[in-house]
């Protein structure tokens, strides 16, 4: 499913008309008909649409006739519908037009009595500050929704006042429910603080022709896209069928890294899983994880070079590496690191296995210049804003903000390597210039560990065949799709990483329709 800029959107409608004669009203009654029907479907999972009291809010353009259309159909259901025609001060309550000096205390009366308010006011074109008086208005249904918390809020296309391209929103913007959007998500749904006012989000299907998105490069991860990216498991298969993964992983001050990569690269498919350990560590991963073989590396004393060597003579017939969580940051370390991507890229791309990077093996390039030219092609790096900050020479990342996804794009193909930019909504880009942008977030997965799990569940994958930009896609998905199972259960505070293990395996057997991601109706 892809995601547009406003000019994108505006772009593509354009075309819709000149080539398809797909002209606005058209659009606009694919739009509101769609709308209505996801509504309805909502709205159903609770309670019957018949005699449910739903106040409109309109405005001027193509977001209030959506709106308009809406309501017709919504009527024809038996719903009962009451229209606030912000710009002309015009209320109409079940068809019934009320003069204009009783207008302010029947929109009171229909504000505090009703189920349901829609938001269709203003749309994606608006960037300017919102006028007092609908900001006003706005605060009044606010306050109607903390009196009462059965009341639903639901925006069309996206919520008044939030810049569609950044997630910025205005001081009157007030969180919703449900946001049905239309065509396509946009991009700032993807971004804070606007990502917080989305509630549920559904995307209606306004009939463009599907042609007309096939040069959008930024695509949202969805259940029906993962479904597509995972391999499949034959009845006739064994354990050389879903691949070999090594880690080169942990230490002495933090060995959970390791346990927790390589359970999850196991968790999610992966058919053996090889930790790389010295005997000094072999006995805290032989008594936690039983199913993982070993090999043996050399102590420290013994010089970088012997440690390489055990570890990539290991690695024939492996189709993964994952190589830094816990690893820590030393100069032994960092040359460890060195002379394996030398190894690396000394081979045959279609004879080494594919490369992740996450944590510690991040931070110790972090002190190189250049140190992408040392990586083989098609790695795949999972830094957080911290470590990508340090990657880009001391640049201030955001968690959740817009500079994100430009500095994602361009540092993806300025590295020529697939970047897993993690925060609160996951960005992941690859050198052609393709994006993708996780709209599941939670802050459960905010806990030391979660990122070596998901490091492992990319590797698992890769394993498995799946191409790198794919793997690290799905593995995004299915890691906070895990945390909501466990979230579910539990609540958003207290998870710990290992607790997101048992629900990795869970979460792709609910796929594509758990957790709940927009497809298009």
């Amino acid at each position: 499913m892809h995601i547009v800029t406003i000019n994108e959107m505006r772009d593509l409608e354009a075309q819709a008309a000149k080539k398809y004669n797909l002209t606005s009203p058209i659009l606009m009654e694919n739009a509101g008909n769609s709308a209505a029907e996801i509504l309805a479907r909502r709205i159903n999972e609770d309670r019957p649409l018949e005699g449910l009291n739903i106040l409109l809010l309109i405005g001027p353009g193509n977001n209030g006739g959506d709106g308009l259309v809406m309501a017709h159909h919504m009527e024809k259901w038996d719903a009962h519908i009451t229209l606030y025609r912000w710009k002309e001060h015009q209320l109409t309550v079940h068809g019934r037009e009320i003069p204009e000096r009783e207008t302010a205390s029947e929109l009171e009366n229909a504000i505090s009595s009703t189920d349901y308010i829609l938001d269709s006011v203003l749309g994606t074109g608006r960037s300017r500050p919102l006028p007092q008086d609908l900001r006003d208005l706005f605060a009044r249904v606010q306050r109607e929704r903390q009196q009462r918390p059965d009341l639903k809020l639901v925006a069309i296309d996206l919520p008044t006042g939030m810049n569609a391209d950044t997630g910025e929103v205005d001081t009157g913007t007030i969180p919703y429910d449900i946001t049905i959007t239309l065509a396509c998500p946009k991009q700032g749904f993807f971004f804070f603080p606007g990502r917080e006012y989305l509630g549920e989000l559904y995307v209606g299907d306004i009939g463009l022709p599907a042609e007309l998105e096939e040069q959008l490069k930024t695509d949202m991860l969805t259940g029906s896209l993962i479904e597509s990216i995972l391999p499949k498991r034959p009845l006739n298969s064994n354990k050389g069928s879903f691949g070999k993964v090594m880690l080169h992983c942990g230490s002495l001050p933090y060995p959970g890294s390791a346990y927790l990569a390589g359970t999850s690269a196991a968790r999610i498919g992966g058919g053996l899983i090889t930790l790389s350990v010295t005997e000094q560590m072999l006995p805290i991963y032989a008594s936690s994880f039983h199913e993982a073989t070993f090999t043996m590396l050399p102590a420290e004393e013994e010089g970088s070079l012997a440690r390489v060597k055990v570890l990539t003579e290991k690695l024939k017939g492996y189709k993964a590496l994952l190589l830094g969580p816990g690893l820590g940051q030393s100069p032994y370390t960092r040359e460890v690191i060195i002379q394996i991507l030398e190894y690396l890229r000394s081979q045959p791309a279609d004879e080494r296995p594919h490369l992740i990077i996450d944590a510690d093996g991040l931070n110790n390039l972090s002190d190189l210049e250049q140190w992408w030219l040392l990586l083989p092609s098609q790695t795949i790096i999972t830094p957080h804003p911290g470590e990508m900050g340090r990657l880009c020479k001391g640049e201030k990342v955001s968690g959740g903000g817009i500079d994100r996804l430009d500095l994602a794009r361009r540092k993806a193909q300025e590295w020529n390597l697939n970047l897993v930019l993690k925060g609160a909504c996951t960005i992941v880009a690859n050198p052609e210039g393709q994006t993708r942008m996780n709209f599941h977030s939670t802050p459960a997965l905010a806990t030391a560990g979660t990122g070596d799990v998901l490091a492992g569940m990319i590797a698992g994958l890769l394993a498995q065949g799946v191409k790198p930009y794919d793997a690290a896609s799905a593995a995004v998905y299915l890691h906070t799709s895990a945390a909501t199972l466990v979230t579910n259960r539990i609540g958003q505070a207290g998870l710990l990483a290992s607790d997101l293990l048992p629900e990795i395996p869970r979460a792709i057997y609910k796929n594509p329709n758990w957790p709940f991601l927009p497809q298009r109706w």
